[in-house]
């Protein structure tokens, strides 16, 4: 879960590389296997300049991800999002950012456009203390049905700015949308007569597992924290606690980073 309400970035461009984990990268209901993955990015953003109430703003960023063991998972993304930004008050600014994705995965089933908005709000409460809002809608069209879906998700953040150089950030999401869960060829089979049936599933290679899409309600809980070693320089760190509750099964996993970013 990325919030996107960190420290106040004014250079334009950025590159980076982040290692990761997955707890349940297969998201199945019965059999969860775990994975490490490494991700390379380059981003170029446009902040608000802070001289005019009404601004734009821009976020673009190309990235690509590999995954130790399940490299059906490998994808490359590119990612565009113009936007505007109100400053209601010295305290108080609105960000409104619609954006299109365009993703490549090894599976190719995967492989998806997605688009969207993201409308977000942040209180500044003194020289540290900062608070944050967000709205998101994604829709998402692969090219198999099971992997697309819509949501929309909401969330709260707090943040503290501790010193210039180093902030922690904790953050709440809730969500509802489609999700695509996978079950063992053997579970279904000795339960074709329970609630599996009449499930339209889908065979994956790339999980060795049959697939279904179901309507999910999620929570994610994060926790943030980042230190400049200058004013390039940047670590990140990041873990996300997720339930994620269908009518069929509940799943709950683990994820967690560490990157490494220049800005220039």
């Amino acid at each position: 879960m990325a919030m996107g309400f960190t420290h106040e970035v004014r250079a334009e461009w950025e590159i980076g590389a982040r290692m990761a984990f997955d707890t349940n990268v297969n998201r199945s209901v019965n059999n969860e296997d775990s994975d490490f993955l490494a991700t390379a990015y380059a981003a170029y953003s446009r902040q608000p300049s802070g001289e005019t109430r009404v601004d734009w703003t821009l976020r673009a960023i190309v990235e690509g991800t590999a995954y130790a063991d399940y490299s059906d998972l490998n994808y490359s993304a590119a990612t565009i999002s113009p936007g505007i930004n109100i400053a209601i008050n010295p305290q108080w600014s609105l960000n409104i950012a619609p954006f299109a994705q365009a993703k490549g995965v090894s599976d190719s089933d995967q492989s998806a456009i997605a688009y969207g908005v993201r409308a977000g709000l942040k209180q500044t409460w003194g020289k540290t203390l900062y608070t944050g809002q967000y709205y998101t809608y994604t829709d998402n069209h692969a090219n198999e049905d099971v992997y697309s879906y819509s949501e929309h998700a909401v969330g709260v953040l707090v943040g503290v700015n501790w010193t210039p150089a180093f902030f922690t950030e904790v953050g709440y999401e809730y969500s509802h949308g489609d999700s695509f869960r996978t079950v063992s060829t053997s579970t279904v089979a000795t339960t074709q007569a329970g609630r599996w049936m009449g499930q339209h599933l889908s065979f994956s290679q790339s999980y060795n597992a049959d697939v279904y899409s179901e309507t999910v309600d999620r929570n994610a809980v994060s926790v943030n924290l980042g230190y400049d070693f200058t004013k390039s320089l940047f670590t990140l760190i990041g873990y996300t606690y997720t339930r994620e509750k269908g009518d069929f099964d509940t799943l709950t996993y683990h994820t967690g980073f560490v990157g490494l970013g220049y800005r220039f």
